[in-house]
């Protein structure tokens, strides 16, 4: 009986234990760890297994190790989010957090992910030629507009 009693207790410790000593981790984040994103970003969301204290922060790094500056940040229960104040360039980046669980200790972790999205066209020789034409006219139908009202305003 006794050794029935020492096994249950044993168990129950086991079981209860892995609970006791289990902290919060990174349950799921936007964007994933390793994505390819191929569309502009506008924030990064991570979500945790527990409820996560005020104190949490969320920093970005491009390859360069930069800071990415972030906008509104917002921690609710067990979600914690911030925008990009400008969409990110092509490359790299490293999402750096660092939490205070439920269960009070902190804790921190990263993971990466990639922007590749569409690159804006460079334009040839002959279309800043061609622009520079448009705009050179558009500048003298708009200096010859302000010659025809000084004309005016002298008759």
């Amino acid at each position: 009986m006794t050794k029935k009693v020492s096994i249950l207790f044993l168990i129950l410790f086991f079981l209860c234990s892995n609970q006791a000593f289990a902290h919060t981790s990174l349950k799921e984040s936007t964007p994933k760890e390793g994505e390819v994103i191929a569309q502009t970003i506008q924030e990064v969301t991570l979500i945790f297994g527990t409820k996560i204290e005020q104190t949490s922060k969320i920093t970005v790094l491009n390859s360069n190790g930069e800071s990415i500056p972030l906008g509104n940040f917002v921690i609710e229960d067990d979600e914690m989010w911030a925008t990009f104040l400008q969409p990110l360039a092509n490359g790299d980046y490293k999402v750096n957090w660092t939490i205070i669980g439920g269960d009070g200790h902190p804790i921190d972790g990263h993971f990466s992910f990639t922007v590749n999205g569409p690159m804006a066209e460079t334009p040839t020789k002959e279309q800043k030629k061609r622009l520079h034409k448009l705009k050179k006219k558009k500048y003298l139908r708009h200096q010859n507009k302000n010659l025809n009202k000084i004309k005016c305003s002298l008759t």
